[in-house]
């Protein structure tokens, strides 16, 4: 018989306790529910006598938060899918940050989608620094970092780093400051939600993503870029004055 991924749920509210348990019972049954806390001392002390493969932690608790839980262990042995009400900010924040959640009230198909991709990590998931990366991101509702999946991991980027992002087909070139340049199986447009103008990026061009911070020059005649260790990028004719003017407003 297959080995089940042993979970607890960490809930102040019983209802959503139960429910949260019934359909982990009805619809994943890869998942053994071991053992329900209501609040972050139960859930500390269930933790460390059972050794759960994951954790469902709810966010917003009275007493200690989701995120204070993880301070009462030195190693993270285990996964987390927080439940969260949260705002569509932090919703992004949790995306950028490669850490699972479910959106209250749970939907099926999002905790089905959630599991599936939590009986595929193998080895080491890097959940401490991902959850790091979370903080950051949730601190001043700014985007400071992503997590980039790699085919042996994942990269944190810290966004001051990247210069531009350039698209090629269905896969995206993330070119860093240090020249480095890194090649991720995403959609430009994934990145353009992350990576808007509240984060400091323009949309040059239907293949150019650009942080603005890391513009040197914008060619008066040619409709090219210049940035930060040579690299370059393209603009649109139609993007050129409104990516000035964007520069001007942002440069203050």
């Amino acid at each position: 018989m297959e080995h089940k991924l042993q979970a607890i749920i960490v809930d102040d509210e019983a209802k959503a306790r139960r429910i949260l348990e019934t359909f982990l019972a009805e619809f994943c049954p890869e998942i053994s529910v071991i053992a329900v806390a209501e609040d972050v001392p139960q859930a500390v002390k269930a933790i460390r006598k059972l050794n759960p493969d994951v954790v469902f932690l709810d966010i917003e608790m009275p007493g200690y938060n989701g995120f204070q839980l993880l301070e009462f262990f030195e190693e993270i042995q285990f996964e987390i899918i927080f439940t969260t009400a949260y705002s569509e900010f932090a919703l992004k924040a949790f995306q950028v940050s490669a850490i699972d959640y479910l959106l209250k009230p749970i939907q099926i198909d999002q905790l089905t989608k959630a599991v599936d991709k939590l009986t595929k990590i193998k080895g080491n998931s890097l959940i401490k620094e991902r959850i790091e990366t979370l903080q950051a991101n949730l601190e001043d509702n700014k985007i400071k970092k992503i997590v980039v999946p790699l085919s042996d991991g994942s990269l944190f980027i810290d966004i001051s780093e990247i210069t531009h992002l350039k698209a090629e087909g269905s896969y995206v070139h993330i070119f860093l400051k240090d020249g480095n340049k890194i090649l991720v199986s995403k959609n430009i447009k994934d990145y353009e939600e992350i990576l808007n103008r509240k984060e400091g990026f323009f949309r040059t061009h239907r293949s150019y993503l650009v942080n603005i911070k890391h513009i040197l020059n914008i060619s008066s005649d040619h409709g090219e870029i210049l940035l930060s260790h040579n690299h370059t990028a393209q603009v649109a004719r139609d993007k050129k004055s409104e990516l000035m003017q964007f520069v001007r407003e942002n440069s203050l």
